[in-house]
């Protein structure tokens, strides 16, 4: 009589990237890149600058498509993603308070939902006073009132395109206990690129990106004790320097670009139209006028 061994838990998959391949007119950014993000975790993508991520997360979240290869979102509507970019994209000439009020009525929350969630989020990040202009902040304040934006509708999937950049330590950590209890306790899943690397040894999961593919995908902690480095930066550099020597090695032996092909899944659904949308630009466009009437 055979024993059974404990039950295996399968994870669902939130986002799976498979074979993406992606170029500009003088440069290819993604070579057959394969990415898994597992349902409920945080998975740090690391890079240099030029490397590809950004590009990669625009085509996730379809802002961009790929020229070939194939992507999968859990997610089934827009509203189950919260995208945080990496350029700023909000009007600079409206308050904090406007801003998050429009984005709130995008996706379709009351008002007092949207004030009761600025409030939160206005101690959980500690933004500056809502009444003041986002162009008269300094850049770390800006990032924060962004990451407020992705975190407004309680998303499902956070998507943060360098959340980190120009905080100040004691913020940087307080957003990464928050990570931490976002994936833990409510079971979000978030994708966060940085080129902080030893900050990312709090995910559960890594991937070292270069030159448009993933160098290695695993657990910070795994990593560091197979290579027997000390720290992620040193298994960073080390999978650098074989890359480099293979690239090398193997010198004209690359594998051709493939032809563009249609992408085989589309990564989730439209919402379609929405009379909120409407709404909120017809009071983004009043705050607009409100702020900017008189002026020359």
């Amino acid at each position: 009589m055979s024993e059974e061994g404990p039950a295996t838990v399968t994870v669902p998959v939130a986002v799976k990237v498979q074979g993406a391949y992606k170029r500009y007119p003088q440069q290819i950014v993604l070579r057959g890149l394969n990415l898994n993000l597992a349902q409920g975790c945080i998975y740090g993508l690391l890079g240099p600058s030029g490397c590809g991520k950004t590009t990669l997360l625009n085509c996730i979240v379809g802002r961009q498509q790929l020229d070939a290869g194939d992507i999968y979102v859990r997610a089934k509507s827009k509203q189950d993603i919260g995208y945080m970019p990496q350029d700023l994209s909000m009007n600079l000439l409206l308050t904090i308070h406007e801003i998050l009020v429009y984005f709130g009525l995008l996706a379709g929350k009351s008002k007092a939902e949207i004030l009761k969630r600025i409030e939160d989020l206005q101690d959980l990040l500690q933004l500056p006073p809502t009444h003041r202009k986002l162009e008269n902040l300094s850049g770390g304040q800006q990032r924060r009132v962004s990451l407020s934006v992705a975190l407004l509708h309680n998303p499902e999937l956070l998507i943060l395109d360098e959340p980190t950049v120009g905080l100040d330590p004691v913020i940087n950590e307080k957003i990464w206990k928050m990570f931490l209890h976002l994936s833990a306790l409510e079971k979000k899943t978030i994708l966060i690129t940085t080129h902080y690397i030893e900050e990312a040894k709090q995910a559960n999961m890594v991937g070292l990106m270069r030159d448009g593919v993933l160098l290695a995908e695993e657990n910070p902690q795994a990593l560091i004790s197979l290579h027997q480095s000390n720290s992620l930066e040193d298994v960073f550099l080390l999978l650098c320097r074989q890359q480099f020597t293979n690239k090398i090695t193997n010198e004209g032996k690359e594998l051709e670009y493939p032809l563009p092909q249609k992408q085989l899944n589309v990564p989730f659904s439209d919402d379609g139209f929405k009379w909120s949308c409407v709404g909120a630009e017809l009071v983004k466009h009043f705050y607009w006028a409100k702020e900017n009437f008189g002026e020359k």
